[in-house]
């Protein structure tokens, strides 16, 4: 016992030492006193063996937790660390270090040390005798995906505390050295996606410091940085059209399809907030025109100057155009790509993309082969984006992205309203700003011809016109209708609206009244459903309309994103087309719509917690076993011309409370087989919009009640049925009858031609009046406030 108290010491001493595997720990591990600790076993570990790798990395992690700590609560940390220079030491075992384990945790400390940080003059400590810079520079293993994961941290890192004084620790005017900048580069065309996406980051946080020297420094550096991110933008433009050529539309494609949009459109962004910076950034305006814009994008729209060139699909060079006008911010810039995409020819094409082996180049034009095409085709480019609008001969492809591109033009951020004016394409704003005169906002005749003719084919049942290409043809005819605000212009689209209108009510009437009678009122709730909920957003394209337009329901697509199949899928797309251009009708002749969504009788419908007299109703006594609770209920059923309705007896004598209210015509009604006094029902809720997590074949409807009555006898149950089956038809009858006058259907009422008119409901209850139209409760209150006696009210006058 006595020789073990007297080693105890001795190994304690040799812990404190670092002469075991393990590190001492402190009962309170954020102090100086440990740090001083930390500190003698880096001294005593200056040499990196395979045997003091362990604590080597424990006391860098421990040392890490110190500075923080001792950053928010306790400055003499910071003084020993600087004072003791330990960012040497961290130095010594980088540059002895081969392997991974040490470097990884250096870097890790260093990151977590960076990032945590608050106070400045901590920062400046950290940054001074150039330590840093060292460390960049090192020549770490980046083949190593753990210490490259680390390092473009750590780089980033730093790059996000740079601001006007601290961007003299990373670059040295007098030697012209900026390690932040130049081994960031290095790393651009790294083959994993993130650390060129952190690359770009550090590239962004040093270029916003607004420091002239540096500003100038950059300039130079980074030239050939700058000519990869525009050829980076090209590649992936390209590679986007080979696969959107060769890919069916299925959910497969459409996922690696979304990769591809979002890594152009996140390249976009990146090059719109590099143009935002000034001046500085001169240099990549130049290349985005003379590189991407001109010799790629402009040069697809115009035919094949050799076989080698690259072009991109119709498709995919709407799209970027579009994408590109409607990110970019860069006035300039959005300038000369609209001046060129509406006013010029061919002959501002200098250079093309060409197939050279496995990759790509650029190659100059021959300047003469150009002239003479120019002057056959002025305004080529605007020529070819009108004849993407036609939609006579295919299907609506190459129209959906020339309406986008379009209404990109008209939203574009660059201040063009001039530019726009000169092309005759009316801009709704330009109207509060200036006061021209009516000839100064004519419109060109081919766009607004080409407008007409592709929302008159919304009527032809031969078609391939998918209804979100109709909405967005009826987004810009509303735009220019209200840019140019001529009462001519309102009349004419207002003919075409009616005119499409008839066609479309011409191809409802068979499904009204032969194919689809008993589906036509559920359809028809559906798609007014999808219609009132449904809004395009053109800053958010679906990347699956880039895939050729599928007929597919197996394809996953929305029916308004793809050409319908079948009967019953051509009524629904029929009836979308029917509601976008009553819309457009209605907002030519300046009315609001006061028919949909569609209404039988004006008497409002009896809702929970209704009081109403029953004095005078055949009530059948049941119980009600909810599903899936199994749930028991005694209530007495009721129906009307439109309503299953549940009640429970109240107070008064004849009265009851309604304790639920269904529509008898989204009401199933089956037998039990096994028992004769059960009766099934299902009362389903209106219709959902189907919305983003929507999938094909999934019920838009969820049931409100779902449940058995049980009734006392065989003869009860049998009447119960009898009475909601007729119920039901009924009023799917009086709703088919309603909805067919709002269309200027012919209406009929089991094929006697019953008129609308004559179709009034009247409510048979006495409702109690108060609470939309009563209720128990605001009953109550009323009878106690201004009633001599405890009555209910009277009942109202029926409309007759």
């Amino acid at each position: 016992i006595d020789c073990r108290k007297r080693l105890l010491p001795i190994s304690d001493m040799l812990r404190r030492l670092g002469g075991y595997s393990s590190l001492w720990k402190p009962k309170n591990p954020h102090s100086l006193e440990y740090l001083k600790y930390l500190h003698g076993v880096l001294v005593k570990n200056e040499k990196v063996t395979e045997g003091n790798k362990r604590i080597l990395v424990e006391a860098l992690r421990a040392i890490s937790e110190i500075l923080i700590w001792g950053d928010q609560n306790d400055s003499s940390v910071f003084d020993f660390f600087l004072e003791r220079q330990m960012l040497t030491h961290f130095l010594h075992i980088m540059r002895q270090d081969n392997g991974s384990t040490l470097c990884v945790q250096l870097l890790q400390t260093l990151n977590i040390l960076f990032e945590n940080i608050r106070h400045e003059t901590s920062l400046y400590f950290l940054l001074s005798n150039n330590h840093v810079n060292e460390i960049i520079m090192h020549k770490f293993d980046l083949r190593n995906e753990e210490i490259m994961a680390y390092y473009i941290s750590f780089v980033k890192t730093l790059s996000l505390k740079l601001n006007m004084a601290t961007i003299h620790f990373f670059f040295n005017e007098a030697t012209n050295d900026f390690p932040l900048l130049t081994e960031s580069l290095k790393l651009y065309n790294f083959s994993e996606s993130m650390v060129r996406i952190a690359v770009r980051t550090i590239f962004l946080n040093i270029v916003r410091v607004q420091d002239e020297n540096m500003q100038t420094f950059v300039l130079t550096a980074s030239k050939e940085y700058l000519k990869e991110v525009v050829d980076g933008i090209v590649g992936i433009s390209i590679d986007l059209d080979q696969f959107v050529r060769s890919a069916e539309n299925v959910q497969a494609n459409r996922d690696r399809l979304r990769t591809k949009v979002d890594e152009l459109i996140d390249a976009f962004h990146y090059v719109s907030e590099l143009l935002m910076l000034g001046e500085s950034m001169v240099d990549l305006s130049r290349l985005l025109t003379n590189r991407f814009i001109f010799p790629l994008l402009l040069n697809s729209l115009v035919p094949r100057s050799s076989d080698s060139a690259v072009l991109l699909s119709s498709v995919v060079t709407l799209f970027s155009i579009g994408q590109f006008i409607q990110i970019v911010n860069h006035k300039d810039l959005v300038h000369t790509v609209l001046t060129a995409l509406l006013f010029e020819d061919a002959t501002c094409l200098a250079s093309q993309w060409i197939r050279a082996d496995d990759s790509f180049c650029l190659q100059g034009l021959p300047t003469k082969g150009r002239e003479g095409e120019g002057t056959s085709h002025n305004r080529v480019f605007f020529s070819a984006l009108l004849s993407s609008l036609d939609v006579s001969m295919n299907d609506d492809y190459s129209a959906f992205f020339a309406l986008y591109t379009i209404y990109a033009i008209f939203e574009n951020k660059g201040d063009a309203d001039e530019l726009l004016t000169a092309a005759r394409l009316p801009h709704a704003s330009k109207r509060e700003r200036l006061s021209s005169s009516s000839s100064d906002r004519d419109c060109d005749p081919r766009l607004m011809e080409a407008l007409r003719l592709l929302v008159a084919a919304a009527g032809r049942s031969n078609c391939r016109l998918r209804t979100i290409t109709l909405q967005l043809a009826c987004l810009v005819l509303r735009h220019l209708v209200l840019a140019l605000d001529s009462n001519e212009v309102h009349d004419q689209i207002r003919a075409l609206a009616e005119s499409t209108k008839k066609c479309l009510t011409a191809r409802l009437s068979d499904a009204a009244f032969v194919h689809h009678k008993d589906l036509f009122v559920d359809m028809f709730d559906e798609e007014y459903v999808e219609f009132e909920s449904f809004r395009l957003r053109l800053d958010v394209v679906g990347h699956e309309l880039l895939l050729p337009p599928s007929s597919s329901p197996m394809s996953g697509l929305q029916l308004n994103k793809r050409i319908p199949s079948g009967r019953e899928e051509t009524t629904r797309a029929t009836l979308q087309s029917y509601l976008h251009i009553r819309k457009l009708e209605r907002d030519m002749a300046d009315e609001c719509e006061e028919e949909l969504p569609v209404r039988v009788g004006d008497n409002p419908l009896v809702a929970v917690d209704d009081c109403i007299n029953l004095a005078n109703s055949d009530l059948l006594s049941c119980t009600v076993i909810v599903s899936p609770s199994n749930e028991r209920q005694s209530r007495f059923l009721v129906a009307d011309q439109l309503q299953l309705i549940l009640v429970e007896p109240s107070g008064k004598a004849g009265w009851a409370v309604v304790r639920f209210a269904g529509l008898l015509q989204d009401t199933s009604i089956s037998g039990e087989p096994s028992d004769s006094r059960v009766l099934h029902i299902v009362v389903e809720g209106a219709p959902r919009p189907s919305g983003i997590s929507w999938r094909v074949g999934a019920s838009r409807r969820q049931p409100l009640l779902q449940a058995k009555l049980l009734f006392d006898d065989h003869i009860r149950c049998m009447a119960g049925k009898q009475r909601l089956t007729k119920g039901r038809t009924a009023a799917r009858e009086l709703k088919h009858s309603a909805l067919c006058a709002v269309l200027r259907l012919r209406p009929s009422l089991s094929g006697r031609g019953t008129p609308i008119d004559r179709l009034q409901r009247v409510n048979p209850f006495r409702v109690a009046s108060g609470c939309a139209p009563g209720s128990v409760r605001k009953q109550n209150v009323q009878t106690e406030e201004g009633s001599e006696e405890d009555r209910p009210p009277d009942d109202p006058i029926p409309n007759l």
